[in-house]
C-alpha cells in the first residue's frame, strides 16, 4: 500500500522537476542506463516544457529584402504562443552547411520516460526505479525541390512525428542558390542517419523565400494541430 502511495506522490510531483525529453507513462519500455553526464530538463507528456524547437539551416546571411525578414519574424512571434520556437542560422558556405548539420546528426537529446510499474531498486530511486532512460537523435529534414511534396495537413503529421522522435526538436536545411551539397543529398555526411528529404512545391523558390515558405508552413501546421481557424 505504501509502495503505490509512493508512486502516486511521484507522479503527482515529478512537473515540479526539470528533465529534457518527452514523460511518458508506458511501462512496456525496456529498460536503459542511465547516462550520468547527460544534461537533463523537465518535459511534458507531448512536448519539452519550453516546447518545440525548430532549428533552420541555410546558407548565406539575412537578406536585404525586408518584407521576407519581416514575414519570417512575424510568423516566429506568432508561433512562441504555441510553444514552437524557431530559429535561422546562417552558414557562409557549404562547407560551413555541411559541419553544422554533422554536428546536428552526431548530437542526441536525453529522452526519460517516466514508469510508475518499473521494478524497483534499492538504490538510486530517482533513476532506476521510476525511470527509464533512452537517447534519441535529431531528425534532419532537407529541403529538396525533387522529393517528395505533400499536403499541408501531410506536412503537420510529419512535423510532430519528427518532434516526437527528436525529443521536441528537429533540423530543417536549407542549401544556397545551387541546392543542396550532395554529401547532404545522398546522407554521406551524416553518419548513421538516413537523410529526410522534403519538397515544398514543384515551384521554384530562392532560397531565401524558400525559408519564408517553411516558416508559415511550420506556424500553419502548428493551428492545424490546435484546431484553429487559420487553415482553411
Amino acid at each position: 500500500m505504501m509502495s503505490l502511495i509512493c508512486k502516486l506522490l511521484v507522479l503527482l510531483l515529478l512537473p515540479v522537476f526539470r528533465c529534457d525529453a518527452f514523460l511518458l507513462m508506458n511501462p512496456s519500455h525496456n529498460r536503459v542506463k542511465r547516462n550520468p553526464n547527460a544534461n537533463v530538463q523537465h518535459a511534458s507528456s507531448t512536448t519539452r516544457l519550453h516546447g518545440i524547437k525548430a532549428t533552420i539551416r541555410i546558407v548565406g546571411r539575412k537578406t536585404s529584402e525586408k518584407w521576407i525578414e519581416e514575414g519570417c519574424k512575424m510568423y516566429e512571434t506568432r508561433l512562441r504562443p504555441n510553444n514552437v520556437d524557431v530559429v535561422t542560422e546562417w552558414c557562409k558556405n557549404n562547407d560551413a552547411l555541411i559541419k553544422n548539420v554533422q554536428n546536428d546528426a552526431e548530437r542526441s537529446t536525453p529522452i526519460i520516460m517516466l514508469d510508475p510499474f518499473a521494478k524497483e531498486s534499492s538504490s538510486e530511486v530517482f533513476t532506476d526505479r521510476f525511470y527509464k532512460w533512452v537517447e534519441r537523435s535529431t531528425p534532419i529534414i532537407m529541403l529538396d525541390p525533387f522529393a517528395k511534396e505533400s499536403s499541408s495537413e501531410v506536412f503537420t503529421d510529419r512535423f510532430y512525428k519528427w518532434v516526437e522522435k527528436g525529443g521536441s526538436r528537429v533540423v530543417f536545411v536549407i542549401g544556397g542558390a545551387e541546392g543542396l551539397p550532395e554529401e547532404l543529398r545522398s546522407g554521406k555526411a551524416l553518419g548513421n542517419q538516413k537523410p529526410i528529404l522534403y519538397s515544398l512545391s514543384q515551384l521554384t523558390f530562392t532560397h531565401q523565400f524558400a525559408r519564408l515558405v517553411l516558416v508559415e508552413q511550420i506556424y500553419r501546421a502548428s493551428e492545424i494541430r490546435k484546431g484553429s481557424g487559420y487553415h482553411k
